[in-house]
């Protein structure tokens, strides 16, 4: 092989490493900061966010419209959550609406989840989108789910979005601390 051949492998197999390193930090970025936000769960409990999260270090499911929850889906049968014992929640994010509208649509929900102990994890926030996603260090906006391990002072630990997989899940799982 030819010292330019040679030459041209090495840089390239050093650019692909590179990047491969840099997607992996972008990944485990903690950039994130979880504002305060005054909520509910479907069960009617109020909560108040960061701090009333079920365990030191929770998993949210994160999304914005309707239509996500085919893939926040993936995660809870990725992981097999309904059996988990790690702490996890559902996030939607509806956006702000009045005190009808917001009962409209938690009750909607409620509907659509029968089961008690999901509807203990599910918890509707109704803030402004934009100001979520930016406070969180989503990068973007609402066209995907982002699924995040955030501790109770609200620092996001680990990110990743779309789908489940069992690299994304990798990388949360190592922010989690297994």
């Amino acid at each position: 092989m030819s010292k330019q051949k040679l030459s041209i492998l090495c840089v390239a197999s050093s650019l692909l490493m590179a990047l491969s390193l840099s997607a992996t930090a972008q990944t485990l970025a903690t950039s994130g900061q979880m504002p305060v936000i005054q909520a509910e769960t479907l069960s009617e409990r109020k909560v108040t966010l960061p701090q009333d999260l079920p365990g030191e270090k929770t998993l949210a499911l994160i999304a914005f419209k309707r239509e996500q929850q085919t893939n926040v889906n993936t995660w809870i049968q990725g992981l097999n959550l309904n059996t988990a014992t790690e702490p996890w929640v559902e996030l939607p994010v509806v956006g702000p609406l009045n005190r009808m509208m917001r009962a409209f649509t938690d009750n909607g929900m409620r509907m659509g989840i029968r089961d008690e102990a999901m509807r203990n994890r599910v918890i509707t926030l109704y803030v402004d989108r934009e100001a979520f996603v930016q406070a969180m260090g989503f990068k973007n906006s609402i066209r995907t789910i982002y699924v995040v391990v955030v501790n109770r002072a609200g620092q996001v630990l680990a990110s990743v979005e779309g789908d489940y997989t069992s690299e994304k899940a990798a990388v949360l799982a190592k922010a989690y601390g297994q």
